[in-house]
């Protein structure tokens, strides 16, 4: 199994997507993350209520459990061409238990929807994640994210579990969150 220090290199790519390569993001990174959020404006409307505000991508590239930054958090960009991201994944290691993993983001940039990517995304993601010793993955939809809903059960994942409403930007969310056993 590899390691998280003993991956060769930040810029080397873990996995391919479409023939994109997905590559570990680091701050300088930041810049470009930030652009691709802010083509995703449906995205942080639906999550937010607003526009995803000028820091966050630095954010979310430093977020995480302190004790668990940066060993287990994983900030991955889906290479677009010419400075640009196609896709963000940001997962954690070793969520509830060792050979868990919780997936916190899969965001593509608009002009790269609806042609099946999210889903090839997805496929690559686990596959990697799996030679990582990953036997189950966690992920939490908007309840209210009718279309996310659909798009999660159509590979596989169940065992739904409601959460009490939380604040989450402008808006008021109940999140479902949903399991997959990857060892099947």
């Amino acid at each position: 199994m590899i390691q998280f220090a003993d991956i060769p290199g930040r810029s080397l790519p873990l996995f391919t997507v479409a023939g994109r390569r997905v590559r570990l993001l680091d701050d300088a990174d930041a810049p470009a993350l930030q652009r691709l959020f802010d083509r995703s404006g449906d995205y942080f409307d639906l999550l937010e209520g607003r526009p995803a505000g000028p820091g966050a991508a630095r954010d979310e590239l430093r977020e995480g459990p302190p004790e668990r930054v940066p060993h287990d958090l994983f900030a991955l960009g889906i290479d677009g061409g010419q400075g640009e991201l196609a896709g963000y994944i940001g997962a954690l290691r070793h969520h509830r238990r060792p050979d868990q993993w919780y997936l916190g983001f899969l965001l593509l940039d608009p002009a790269w929807r609806g042609r099946g990517i999210g889903s090839t995304a997805y496929w690559a993601f686990q596959h990697w994640i799996q030679t990582q010793g990953a036997q189950s993955l966690l992920l939490a939809v908007l309840a209210d994210n009718l279309r996310g809903h659909r798009f999660w059960r159509s590979l596989g994942f169940g065992s739904p579990r409601s959460y009490p409403a939380r604040q989450i930007g402008l808006k008021r969310h109940v999140l479902i969150e949903y399991e997959k056993d990857l060892r099947v």
